[in-house]
């Protein structure tokens, strides 16, 4: 019984906080096709930008917005997560790219991570958004 109580904990420990990203795709995506985006990037980073414009080629008059948010030094306050937040790397920044048509989201794509955003987190997350909408990689 001890031994089933200590694995079961083990588990928990470590399932804390998944490396996988949560994606979701809304019916209005199928509506219509995306033939071109637009990029916002929040806060503000012009590295992130320089690599997001070298995966495609965004038009700033483009009715699709693509959102990226990025935080960096996150703190959970909420006391569901302690036993996670003590025992294991809890994440401390977090990656979400969201599509919008006007104010109907089209995609959305978030992970935490265990260090701030960087060119492969970015070029992961904009391949996956890219799958999933079916966009097609376009030349510069």
């Amino acid at each position: 019984m001890k031994q089933i109580l200590i694995t079961l904990s083990l588990l928990l420990l470590f399932s804390g906080c998944s490396d996988k990203p949560i994606t979701k795709l809304y019916k209005s995506a199928t509506k219509e096709p995306i033939t071109c985006l637009r990029l916002y990037i929040t806060p503000a980073n012009p590295e992130m930008e320089r690599i997001m414009m070298d995966l495609y080629p965004f038009n700033s008059a483009c009715p699709v917005v693509l959102e990226v948010k990025h935080k960096e030094n996150i703190c959970c306050n909420s006391n569901q997560n302690v036993v996670q937040k003590t025992c294991s790397p809890f994440p401390h920044h977090f990656l979400r790219l969201e599509v919008r048509r006007g104010f109907q989201r089209l995609y959305s794509y978030y992970i935490d991570l265990h260090a701030p955003a960087d060119k492969d987190d970015l070029i992961k997350a904009f391949q996956q958004m890219q799958h999933d909408l079916s966009i097609k990689k376009s030349s510069k």
